[in-house]
Parts: structure tokens; sequence; C-alpha cells
């Protein structure tokens, strides 16, 4: 039964993602996200059903539109084997829970914050306060109405000093995604969260420094570690603090 159900929690993360890839390439553009339907987005052309299997389609097709050839991104399967990757391990660590649901809800958020970063250097507000409404709405079921507040007003208000002192090293985005992060894991993930991110994002720039490809001034697109960061507390988070605590 359990197999039966991890597998059924991968299946829905890929369907998902696929989901996942229209988001991450329609809200930077202010684009509806239900129409028009799936198209290439080079000939335009409708896709069919057996075009938007997830992964098997890019297999099959070897990575090309079966109408004009032209080359598939690899972002799509990415995105599509990180939600069911991430979905699985949701419900591995809280099983079949409303908290898995929680879970579900903030990967699919943090994968589309994070590839939408690397792309344009935006994270949508059209993702951002509605999932600070839906991290605030489960936490009812979940951390409770108070952790869930002060973890989304308090890790905002954290990036946003940030962002003030750092003079705009720190974009409105990350601010907002900040605050739906802390709505979903409360203010003890959020902690969690800020020092995780802090030394992905460190050890980001300096392998960026050391192979010349940035220097001191240039901006790092901090989204996509905020986001990491967020995901491994969300399931190794209370593992890592006792690992901590233990040391002192």
């Amino acid at each position: 039964m359990n197999s039966m159900l991890e597998i059924s929690f991968a299946v829905v993360g890929l369907i998902i993602g696929s989901f996942t890839n229209v988001l991450i390439h329609r809200l930077p553009q202010g684009e509806s996200v239900v129409w028009p339907g799936s198209h290439c987005p080079s000939c335009k052309h409708k896709l069919r059903t057996m075009d938007l299997v997830p992964v098997l389609s890019f297999l099959f097709l070897k990575g090309r539109c079966r109408y004009c050839r032209a080359p598939i991104s690899r972002q799509y399967p990415l995105v599509e084997i990180l939600s069911a990757a991430g979905y699985w391990l949701v419900y591995r660590y809280y099983g079949l829970s409303i908290e898995s649901l929680a879970g579900c809800v903030l990967v699919t958020i943090l994968l589309c914050a994070a590839f939408t970063d690397l792309q344009t250097g935006l994270i949508p507000d059209r993702l951002t306060y509605p999932g600070i409404l839906a991290g605030l709405a489960l936490a009812w079921f979940t951390i409770g109405l108070q952790s869930a507040l002060l973890g989304s007003l308090g890790f905002a208000v954290l990036f946003f000093v940030i962002a003030v002192a750092s003079r705009g090293g720190m974009g409105g985005g990350d601010i907002k995604l900040a605050g739906v992060i802390g709505a979903f894991i409360g203010w003890q993930g959020a902690l969690v969260t800020f020092v995780l991110a802090s030394l992905l994002g460190g050890l980001a720039a300096g392998y960026l420094l050391a192979r010349g490809q940035a220097d001191r001034k240039s901006a790092i697109r901090f989204g996509p570690y905020l986001a990491l960061g967020a995901f491994i507390t969300l399931i190794w988070g209370k593992q890592i603090v006792a690992f901590y605590l233990s040391t002192l």
C-alpha cells in the first residue's frame, strides 16, 4: 500500500510538474495559464495529448517539436522530474496527511519561483501573493496560524531590511517569496531556511568568483538558493536543528 502511494505521489508530481512548466513560461509574461492550450513556443502549433506526457514525450520526440522540429528546452523534463522527486520525498516524510498537501503545494511554488528567477530575474506577484494566502490557509491544519503569520511577516521583513541595507542587492520578488516560505514552514523553519540559503548562495558566489564568471559587484539571483533552502528545511529541517544542537 505504501509503495503504491509513493508511486502515486510521484506520478502526480510529474503531472503537476508539466503544469509548472506552463506557469514558469507564462506567469512572467502576464499570460493566462489556462488559455490558449499548450502549444509549441516556436511554431505555436497546438500540442496533442501524446505530446504532453511528462518526460516520456521529450524522450520519444528526441527533444524536438513534432511539428517544426525546433529544440525543446531540457528545462521541461528537468522540472517534471524535480517535481516528482519533491512530491515523493514529501510523502515519504509526512505520509498521507494535510502536511503532505501543504508540502506539495510549496514544492510547486518553489520550483516555479526558482526557474522564473533563473530565466527572467523575476519572481511574479501572481505566484507569491496567492502562495502567501495558500500557506496561511493551510497553516490552520498544519503549523498553526500564529506560527505562519510570524514566519511570513518576520521572514519578509528580514529580507526587506537586507534589500534596503544592500541598496537593491535583494529584489522585491525575494522578499515576497520569503513571505510565502514563512507562511508554510513558520518562523523556526524560516530561520533554518535563511541559514541554508545564505550558505548555498555564498558557495555559488564563491564558485563563480573563482572561475572568473562574476566579480564582487555582480548581482546573484537569490531565488533558487532560497527555494532550495526552503525545500531542504521542509524535509530535513528538524534533523538539521537536532544535529546542530547535539554539537553544542
